[in-house]
């Protein structure tokens, strides 16, 4: 089975830009990467447009990633690459995301 990781990213919202700049330029290269060569089934960012939390002072990113399992999950947290442009995004960050991940049980 596979593995779905959801994360809710919050970023400080006069630094929005640069965060996704940043996921644009260090990230989203990584995640085609990854894709290309099936380490990961799919993966998804969205930018929350609503949503329980309405704090204005916050940009919600919502991300989705499923991967074929643990082991790849484990590969990309521990790619330097990820590391480092984790690192520059965690200073973009008002609090520590909340992050979930577990076996699919149903996909379509």
């Amino acid at each position: 089975m596979s593995e779905l990781d959801v994360l809710v990213i919050h970023i400080r919202a006069e630094q929005a830009e640069q965060y996704e700049r940043l996921f644009a330029e260090r990230e989203l290269p990584r995640w085609r990467e990854y894709k290309a060569r099936g380490a990961f089934v799919s993966a998804r960012i969205s930018r929350t447009a609503f949503g329980t939390d309405s704090r204005e002072d916050v940009v919600k990113y919502v991300i989705a990633v499923e991967v074929p399992s643990h082991a790849e999950h484990s590969e990309h947290d521990a790619d330097p690459g990820f590391q480092e442009f984790n690192r520059l995004a965690d200073a973009l960050q008002s609090e520590h995301p909340p992050v979930y991940g577990g076996e699919v049980l149903y996909a379509m």
